[in-house]
C-alpha cells in the first residue's frame, strides 16, 4: 500500500496507539453483537431483552455513559444500534471502555473477555488485555513516549542515507504486523548493522568497529555507554547472515513483546548512530 511504502505508517500495528483498525472493530462488535442476540428473547413480532439482560445493559451503559441506569433505554433495536454506532464510530478509548466494561461484568462469563482477548492479539492490535488477574485490564504494548521516539528515530533514518537500515526497519514492521516475530527481530538487528556498516571505513558487519570510530573521533565518550551497546547487540555475524540464540534456538521461543522490543531498541540505536554519523561529517 502506498501509506507503507512511503512510511507514512512506518511502524507496526501494536505501536499505533491510539487506533483501533477496522478489522478490529469489527471483531468487536461481531462478538459483542453474538453475545447479545445470545440473551434476546422473542416477544409478538419483536425482539426483547429479558431482565437480567436489560440489568446488563443499564449496567454496562450507566458506567460508559455516566448516567442513572434507568435513563438507559434497553429495547433491542435501541441497544444494537448503540452499540455498533459506538464500536465503529466510537473514539478508541470509548472502545476499550465498553470492552472493558464487558470483560469483567459477571453476566458475560470468562468465555466473553478471553474471545476478545484473542481478537487482539491475532490482529496485532495496540492494546492487549490482561488476564492475569481480575479485574481484566487492556494495557499498551508501548508507552506514548516510546512510540515518538521510535517515531523519531525512524524520520531520522530515513531522512539520511542509510537507505538498507530504513528498508529492514520498513520489513520488520511488515513481518511483526503478519506475526512472524523471528524474520522481524533478524531484520531489526540488520537495520543496525546496515548503519554500523557504512559509519566504518572497513565495511566491518560487526558492530565493534563502528562503535571503535565514533569513540576514536570523541563522539562516545562514556565508555560504559559503548560496552552497554556491545553487550546489548553482542551478536555474531557470518557469511550466511546473523546469528542470535533467540532466533536460532526456535521461532516458537520468539513472540510480540520480544520482536516489539529489539525493533524499539534497534530502531533507537540505528537513529543514534546516523546522528552520531552527521555530527562527524563522513
Amino acid at each position: 500500500m502506498f501509506s507503507h511504502r512511503y512510511g507514512y505508517r512506518e511502524l507496526p500495528k501494536a505501536m499505533q496507539l491510539e487506533e483501533l483498525s477496522s478489522e478490529l472493530r469489527r471483531e468487536v462488535w461481531n462478538t459483542t453483537r453474538a453475545f447479545l442476540n445470545d440473551q434476546r428473547a422473542e416477544m409478538g413480532w419483536e425482539f426483547c431483552f429479558p431482565a437480567a439482560a436489560a440489568a446488563f445493559v443499564e449496567r454496562i451503559f450507566g458506567q460508559l455513559l455516566e448516567k442513572a441506569e434507568d435513563e438507559i433505554p434497553t429495547s433491542y433495536d435501541h441497544v444494537m444500534n448503540m452499540t455498533k454506532e459506538l464500536i465503529w464510530a466510537g473514539p478508541f478509548h470509548a472502545v476499550l471502555d465498553l470492552a472493558e466494561l464487558m470483560i469483567n461484568d459477571p453476566f458475560t462469563g470468562v468465555s466473553f473477555a478471553r474471545t476478545i482477548a484473542a481478537s487482539f492479539d491475532r490482529l496485532g492490535a495496540p492494546y492487549s488485555v490482561d488476564m492475569s488477574q481480575q479485574p481484566f485490564e487492556f494495557r499498551p504494548h508501548a508507552s506514548i513516549a516510546q512510540r515518538d521516539a521510535i517515531k523519531k528515530a525512524v524520520e531520522d533514518i530515513r531522512g539520511s542515507s542509510m537507505h538498507g537500515a530504513d528498508i529492514h526497519l520498513r520489513d520488520a514492521a511488515k513481518h511483526i504486523n503478519a506475526g512472524q516475530f523471528a524474520d522481524a527481530i533478524t531484520d531489526s538487528i540488520h537495520a543496525v548493522v546496515s548503519v554500523a556498516r557504512t559509519i566504518d571505513d572497513q565495511e566491518s558487519k560487526t558492530l565493534g568497529p563502528a562503535l571503535d570510530s565514533l569513540e576514536r573521533v570523541g563522539l562516545l565518550k562514556h565508555p560504559s555507554l559503548k560496552q552497554a551497546f556491545k553487550t546489548l547487540y553482542g551478536y555474531t555475524c557470518e557469511e550466511q547472515g546473523i546469528r542470535h540464540p533467540l532466533i536460532a534456538e526456535s521461532a516458537a521461543n520468539v513472540g510480540l513483546d520480544e520482536a516489539l522490543f529489539m525493533y524499539g531498541a534497534c530502531a533507537s540505536f540505528a537513529g543514534y548512530l546516523v546522528s552520531k554519523h552527521r555530527q562527524i561529517g563522513q
